[in-house]
């Protein structure tokens, strides 16, 4: 039972570590542009943070929990369970931090799902798995919606720039108090889906165990889980704000307001399906898609490029690191 509780607190760990690792870049926009004061951009992202993954549905955690990994084997791996999750997200972590420290936009989504995989594999073979669970809910949505930020990006961009083509500087104002709104609604609804995927795991822990199924139980990790990811965004934010305001396109507060819609349609539709999306993609690409609406040459090409390339490693990444963390573990 300690170990049960112990393994809870890791990952509420890595929630936090999820909070200044990803959530930073929900506001970088709004900071780099000078839409909002750092200081109250951070308190009304925090507050949005908490007040979603502590009240909005757990759709996301129940797609982590039941969709990833073949439920059998939950049952079947005893006290090993606790090890191969451990191994799991003890990869996710060491490929944030690396990520992190380089200040290179990464997937904390993609990292948790490769960490994750890798023990079972390793263990159970591929079949220990849930592969079309993967591919359908987590791979596809994780994959597709930088393709939407970007399209919608660059849609949002041109119907906006032709609605307010004859509005004077005035209307920048005006876009900069809305982005308060589009703030809040956009770290609501992102930070409860970052913070559901650690909740999915300790879900998969009452799976794979008799302790704690009760709802008293379930509502306390989500308030648990609003606080880390609400204080892990206050603590890290700050590093991943000049990659994403500055590294790909220098905003202003017209592609910053563009670029905080362009996010919210697809958090909207995350949330509505519960699909786990990553909120570092959604930004970035509706930055990259706002950009090269307005001037192509502008945007930083070769950044992007790395971004979309980290992307796509992250997942065989964290794979590889934890699998061998997993059978290091096994020698001990």
């Amino acid at each position: 039972m300690n170990l049960h509780y112990a393994l809870i607190a890791f990952i509420l760990l890595y929630i936090f570590i999820t909070g200044f690792h990803d959530e930073g870049n929900l506001i970088a926009t709004i900071i780099s542009s000078r839409s909002i004061g750092i200081r109250s951009a951070f308190i009304t992202a925090s507050l949005a943070q908490f007040i979603g993954t502590a009240t909005l549905s757990t759709t996301v955690a129940s797609t982590i929990s039941k969709d990833v990994l073949n439920l059998k084997y939950l049952t079947i791996a005893g006290n090993d369970l606790y090890i191969m999750i451990f191994t799991g997200l003890l990869g996710a972590v060491v490929w944030n931090l690396i990520t992190w420290y380089i200040g290179m936009p990464s997937s904390s989504s993609h990292a948790l799902v490769g960490g994750m995989i890798g023990p079972f594999i390793i263990k159970y073979g591929i079949y220990s798995i849930n592969i079309y669970g993967i591919l359908l809910k987590v791979i596809i949505p994780l994959f597709l919606s930088p393709v939407f930020g970007f399209l919608i990006g660059y849609l949002v961009m041109y119907f906006t720039s032709r609605i307010l083509r004859s509005a004077g500087v005035k209307v920048n104002t005006v876009l900069k108090k809305l982005q308060y709104l589009t703030l809040f609604i956009l770290n609501a609804g992102q930070g409860a889906n970052d913070a559901q995927k650690g909740m999915g795991l300790i879900y998969i822990l009452t799976i794979g165990s008799s302790l704690s199924r009760s709802s008293e139980f379930h509502n306390m990790i989500k308030v648990l889980s609003a606080f880390m990811i609400s204080f892990g965004l206050l603590f890290g934010g700050l590093r991943m704000i000049k990659s994403v305001g500055t590294r790909i396109y220098r905003v202003k507060p017209f592609h910053s307001f563009n670029a905080q819609i362009s996010s919210l349609f697809i958090v909207i539709t995350a949330a509505v399906f519960g699909l786990p999306t990553s909120g570092t993609q959604i930004i970035n690409s509706s930055v990259l898609g706002v950009g090269a609406k307005e001037r192509p040459t502008a945007v930083r090409w070769q950044f992007a490029r790395s971004m979309f390339a980290s992307w796509i490693i992250t997942i065989p990444a964290s794979f590889a690191i934890s699998s061998i963390l997993f059978l290091i573990s096994k020698t001990i």
